[in-house]
């Protein structure tokens, strides 16, 4: 942000400070449902993550900074306020003046909320403390881009989410340092910063075990479609990298090349600037799904094809990261054993299937809405949160 537009920010923070908390505090009313919003960048665990909420009890909103290619279905979508003219420059005081007085629950990112940054990726701190002045429950949520750091992430070891990184800075808050600043301010000032995977290296003091990314399997989106053992033929692989550096997606296409070489008859889906919609159509046609080969743990995607009952291949580097993992079916793979692996499945086709069908139950028992709902319900009780 520019000097004269952070200062402002700052002087409109500072004004706004005090008739929020009067107001905040004439409205409080004890004993009404928990009203509880949720502020994010349009990524599809969202909305499920709120209906779990509402079957607890609360009122719930959802705010999007904007929609995009992978989620749209939000409550109200912050962009369309700020291309109106003049109320356009006044949208993230107007949100954050009806957040603190309309919600008594929270819900962020790590690298964003509703006023100005000063920082790209570090959560604004006059907000925080605001929302502390207030009295707010603030939870935030890591999902991968507003917590990795660079030296903490190579220090893992290859392969990495930086080893192919074209822009570093660019993509992820990168800033080992910054990162760290970020997150003892969202810790001091927030009710509780939750971690999955291999995101709970880089937020210390993060709650970790309520892998929280749902699935909604009530949607007809995610109506199982297995591999059919009958089907011969070309074994066809999907893949949706938003980022193909981070992905491994070059790893992929020199082993389905060499596969080729030898005679397998095997083909690549690469999906990509496809809707979510659109994409899991695709995900349907595959008889496995490659989720990434340098990260070091699954994302959403994997989930997703085996809610659809797909096999799902993916590098996990410590599968103590996983829930359950005794009973998550993902086959690991590195980028020298995807061809290897690829060809196992292409020659014994009768694996598809039971792989497939492992997959979907694994979702049912833990990803569902219902079994994040209880998760959530349970770290709610232990952090003696409102209405919990």
């Amino acid at each position: 942000m520019h000097r004269a537009a952070r200062s402002v920010a700052l002087v409109l923070m500072l004004v706004v400070v005090t008739p929020i908390a009067v107001v905040a505090g004439l409205i409080h009313r004890r004993g009404r449902a928990v009203r509880s919003l949720w502020v994010a960048h349009p990524i599809p665990t969202v909305p499920a993550k709120a209906k779990a909420e509402r079957s607890l009890g609360a009122i719930v909103e959802t705010w999007g900074f904007e929609t995009g290619r992978l989620e749209h279905r939000f409550d109200r979508v912050l962009q369309d306020s700020r291309r109106r003219p003049i109320v356009g420059v006044l949208t993230p005081f107007l949100a954050f003046v009806r957040a603190c007085v309309s919600f008594d629950r929270l819900h962020f990112f790590c690298d964003r909320g509703l006023l100005p940054l000063f920082r790209t990726r570090m959560f604004n701190p006059w907000e925080l403390k605001i929302y502390r002045l207030l009295g707010k429950e603030v939870f935030f949520w890591a999902y991968g881009a507003d917590v990795r750091t660079r030296e903490s992430t190579r220090a893992l070891g290859e392969p990495n989410a930086c080893s192919q990184c074209p822009s570093p800075g660019r993509f992820c808050i990168c800033d080992d340092k910054g990162g760290r600043a970020n997150q003892r301010r969202i810790a001091a000032a927030g009710t509780a910063v939750f971690s999955i995977g291999d995101m709970k290296r880089y937020t210390p003091g993060s709650i970790n075990n309520l892998f929280y990314w749902p699935i909604d399997l009530d949607d007809a989106r995610y109506e199982p479609a297995y591999p059919s053992p009958e089907r011969g033929g070309t074994l066809r692989v999907a893949h949706a990298p938003n980022h193909r550096h981070f992905k491994g997606t070059d790893h992929l296409v020199e082993a389905v090349e060499t596969l080729r070489g030898r005679g397998i008859e095997i083909e690549l889906d690469l999906i990509e600037h496809l809707t979510n919609d659109e994409a899991l159509a695709r995900y349907r046609l595959a008889d496995v799904v490659f989720d990434q080969c340098l990260i070091g743990f699954h994302g959403y995607f994997a989930l997703e094809a085996m809610a659809l009952g797909k096999p799902v291949l993916c590098f996990i580097r410590d599968r103590a990261d996983l829930l359950a993992p005794d009973e998550c079916p993902i086959i690991t793979i590195e980028p020298e054993t995807i061809a290897e692996i690829l060809e196992s499945l292409a020659v014994n086709r009768g694996r598809l299937e039971a792989l497939g069908r492992a997959g979907r139950g694994y979702t049912e028992r833990y990803y569902s809405v219902s079994a994040f709902a209880e998760r959530y319900q349970a770290a709610l009780s232990r952090l003696g949160a409102t209405g919990s």
